[in-house]
């Protein structure tokens, strides 16, 4: 089984280490002897930074941003693969760390269910075959054409689900508003975005809205409601924020 050192045990890095745990040897580096104790009990195998080399490993940032540079005086060696989950944190920046090729990557937290949407952009093209089996462990990969890109992309992949939640929560509790139980609101809410998940593997969000609304029907009324909220534009201006 082909190994894989993940450095950081936050909510991401556990994520990703519950994603890759059936096909992938996980390791976990971190300072914190008692998160990683932890960890170890949830069947992972740890590591302190101090016993830590990344010579010739796959290794994957996924600390905070600015923890980089301190990371970095503390590593030794050369990785093979360095994999980061670091937002706004560009190529010339990770070249503090060594590696055979680095790639930027922005999964979220889905990963830990193997449903990930996970935009991606190499430095080179060396392994590219071992590393998109790596990303499609934990979900899906988009590999992006340009630097430029991953900004938009992170807010989609990595920050949109909040605010996805956001909308399920909403909705959910207007069920318990008109009358519903929280469970069966819940269900129902739950068992929403499967259905439009589907349609959306299918049809253009424009048309499923479109085949929904019928003249003088309930849903255009929502609709209106939401439009007249500027619900549009506040995912845009969402988007827009969280790309900065």
């Amino acid at each position: 089984m082909p190994k894989v050192y993940i450095l950081a045990n936050g909510a991401m890095a556990s994520a990703l280490a519950y994603g890759l745990r059936d096909k992938y040897e996980v390791f976990i580096v971190g300072r914190d002897k008692s998160k990683l104790k932890i960890l170890k009990e949830q069947g992972f195998k740890t590591l302190l930074y101090e016993d830590f080399d990344l010579e010739a490993k796959v290794v994957i940032l996924a600390f905070k941003p600015y923890a980089l540079k301190n990371v970095a005086q503390i590593l030794k060696g050369e990785a093979k693969i360095l994999i980061s989950v670091l937002a706004n944190t560009d190529f010339k920046e990770l070249e503090c760390i060594k590696a055979k090729n680095t790639i930027r990557i922005m999964p979220n937290i889905a990963a830990r269910y193997k449903a990930s949407t996970t935009p991606y952009i190499l430095k080179n093209s060396k392994f590219k075959d071992e590393i998109l089996n790596l990303l499609n462990t934990f979900g899906k990969a988009y590999e992006l054409s340009d630097s430029s890109q991953m900004n938009a992309a992170m807010a989609i992949s990595g920050c949109a689900p909040a605010f996805l939640a956001l909308v399920a929560q909403s909705i959910a509790e207007g069920g318990v508003y008109k009358g519903l139980t929280k469970d069966l609101s819940l269900n129902l809410t739950q068992g929403l975005f499967e259905s439009v998940n589907a349609l959306l593997k299918h049809e253009h969000p424009a048309l499923i809205k479109e085949n929904i609304c019928s003249p003088a029907g309930v849903t255009i009324k929502g609709i209106k409601a939401l439009e007249e909220k500027a619900v549009r534009a506040a995912f845009i201006e969402a988007i827009d924020r969280s790309s900065e």
